[in-house]
């Protein structure tokens, strides 16, 4: 009998919902401090760096582990090309809707800082 690895790593979920949390608690100081429509925009920013991690996850991380190297190439190139995708798309989308660009950029900044911060402590 040989043991298998497991199918998926569930700690690939980890980061994206620690960087909508943080944006969460983000946009509630914004919104009590300047308004709602800066938490919105704050939030729309966080958004789009969390699903752009949860596309990465899917293609990379939740998949089976057991495949050959040149497949778990693939799939970490297609993985980096798709998020950056959804980064680019949805940033963009969100400050041609009426958002301040600051604020969502700035919600993107935090989203990645948070990833920066939290990954080592999330992936043990």
């Amino acid at each position: 009998m040989s043991r298998a690895s497991r199918p998926v790593t569930p700690h690939a979920l980890l980061p994206p919902l620690c960087q909508l949390a943080v944006g969460v608690v983000g946009a509630a100081s914004l919104a009590a401090t300047l308004g709602g429509s800066a938490a919105l925009a704050l939030m729309a920013g966080v958004a789009v760096i969390a699903a752009a991690q949860l596309v990465f996850s899917w293609r990379t991380e939740l998949r089976s582990h057991s495949a050959t190297a040149h497949r778990m190439f693939g799939r970490l190139i297609l993985g980096t090309v798709l998020k950056w995708l959804v980064i680019g798309a949805g940033l963009a989308i969100a400050m041609t809707q009426g958002l301040n660009p600051t604020y969502v950029l700035g919600g993107a900044l935090l989203a990645f800082l948070t990833h920066l911060i939290c990954l080592p402590w999330l992936l043990r």
